[in-house]
């Protein structure tokens, strides 16, 4: 090791779970297992229709109900994530937002309005969809670049519409994904 390097100090143990805590599948099935670990101390199943009768069952205490709950939409998110890798990203950016939140309420820096202005947020929503739009496509060509270096931008552009078009996504014809991704510098 170079001497002018500086040192991390991090255990192989440190740096692990470093990583795990950056997988937001492995994130939520440990959220999905903890839930259920609240079930199983309660005697009750864990099985998927059994959890599905849970989530209004008006016999288990809220917390029970919570748990059922978790585990729910933590199977979800987590088929969701099986069918198309790329939402990764948005789970755990989701996560983060969800996490910020939390820290948000319990400090009291955001307060609960009693009306939302739902034509403000309307005005955000296309400018949102456009932003995972364009992620989604920046994803799937960087993807392709590591699976085929020393392509151009053109092949990838193109090769990333023919990919997207066919997993069912629409909007995706290659002078959309040229339009989105004007100016885009690719290593």
């Amino acid at each position: 090791m170079n001497p002018k390097e500086p040192s991390l100090n991090i255990s192989t143990t440190q740096l692990q779970e470093a990583v795990e805590d950056l997988d937001p599948k492995k994130n939520l099935q440990n959220i999905a297992a903890a839930a259920a670990e609240i079930l199983a101390e309660s005697d009750l199943s864990t099985r998927w229709d059994d959890i599905v009768t849970m989530l209004d069952s008006e016999n288990i205490s809220e917390r029970l109900r919570l748990a059922a709950h978790i585990i729910f939409r933590a199977k979800l998110v987590l088929n969701e994530i099986d069918k198309d890798p790329i939402t990764k990203t948005i789970v755990y950016n989701t996560m983060l937002m969800m996490d910020a939140l939390e820290v948000s309420n319990l400090k009291g820096y955001i307060v609960e309005k009693s009306s939302t202005k739902f034509q403000e947020l309307d005005i955000y929503a296309s400018s949102m969809e456009s932003a995972l739009k364009k992620e989604r496509v920046v994803s799937v060509i960087k993807e392709l670049q590591t699976d085929n270096p020393g392509k151009g931008i053109t092949w990838l552009r193109k090769e990333a519409s023919k990919l997207l078009t066919s997993e069912g996504y629409k909007g995706y014809s290659y002078r959309q994904i040229m339009r989105d991704t004007k100016g885009l510098i690719i290593d």
